[in-house]
Formats: C-alpha cells, sequence, structure tokens
C-alpha cells in the first residue's frame, strides 16, 4: 500500500469568548459531529486517545475506509495537538494542531492544521491520480470542519 501525506490548514472566526472555544474543542468525542466523513469517534482505554471511523469513500474502481487512532495534548487555554498512536485495524497516520487565539472579548481565531496519511490500495502507475484525491480530500475536509464548528458553537450560544 502506498500512503499519501497530505497537509491542510483552514483558519476562522467564531464569535465565542476563548475559554468556550477551548472547552469544546477539548470535548473530543462531542465536538468529532464537526467532522465530514466521520461515522464514529470513541474513546478508547487509554487517557485522552480517540479512535475515529470513516464513511467509505471512492475514486474510480479504489475505495477506502479512514480509521486512526488519536491520542490528544492541551495547555487547558489555547493549545490542543493529536498525533496518532497506532491503533488496532488503523491505516492513516494523522498529526495536527488546533490553536486558538483571542480576537476581543467575545470572539476567537481557530486555526486546524492537520497532516493526514492514508493507506491506499494503489498501483504504483495510479498514483499521481489518487494523490490529488487525497490532497483536495484532505484540504476540503479541514475546512468543512472548521465551518461546521463555527456553526456549531456558534449556534450553541
Amino acid at each position: 500500500m502506498a500512503k499519501f501525506p497530505t497537509e491542510a490548514e483552514h483558519s476562522i472566526t467564531v464569535h465565542v469568548p476563548l475559554s468556550h472555544a477551548y472547552k469544546y474543542l477539548w470535548d473530543v468525542v462531542g465536538s468529532s459531529e464537526c467532522i465530514p466523513g466521520l461515522k464514529s469517534c470513541k474513546k478508547t482505554g487509554a487517557k485522552d486517545t480517540y479512535h475515529f471511523y470513516f464513511e467509505e469513500r471512492s475514486t474510480g474502481p479504489f475505495t477506502m475506509v479512514v480509521r486512526y487512532t488519536a491520542k490528544y495534548e492541551g495547555n487547558g487555554k489555547d493549545l490542543i495537538t493529536f498525533k496518532s498512536v497506532g491503533g488496532k485495524d488503523d491505516n492513516t497516520d494523522v498529526d495536527g494542531t488546533i490553536t486558538l487565539h483571542a480576537s476581543g472579548p467575545k470572539a476567537t481565531k481557530v486555526t486546524l492544521r492537520q497532516m493526514t496519511a492514508p493507506d491506499t490500495p494503489v498501483p504504483r502507475l495510479l498514483q499521481g491520480l489518487v494523490r490529488s484525491f487525497v490532497d483536495s480530500e484532505s484540504s476540503d475536509a479541514v475546512k468543512q470542519y472548521v465551518q461546521n464548528m463555527k456553526a456549531n458553537l456558534e449556534g450553541g450560544e
């Protein structure tokens, strides 16, 4: 299998105080409802570690289901990091940061930077085609996630 590491970063300003945004994002299972294409997010037995299982995705004759387990760390105020820890049946590596910056007393700029590297069952000849699909999917997913998060945070006040 070939891995296609891709990075994406998007920022958005939400109209809630920084502490509220951090609390929401630190609830990984609760805020995971914002992740497009996610079928489930469950806490594992390990501290601050979660298993993510996505809906099936296809391009041409190739189909895949992204699965990864990630450990989260936070500083309690403006930074959350996550990194894959290699759970059973995982097929994707992930590494990312969520940073928050106050934009006044009732607004927060949220930036998500994420690297994903899914294992893809593709012959070498088609890897170029699949790489562009993975890059596009990753960027679109990060952008949609921050938009969904903004809608949930601002709608939940």
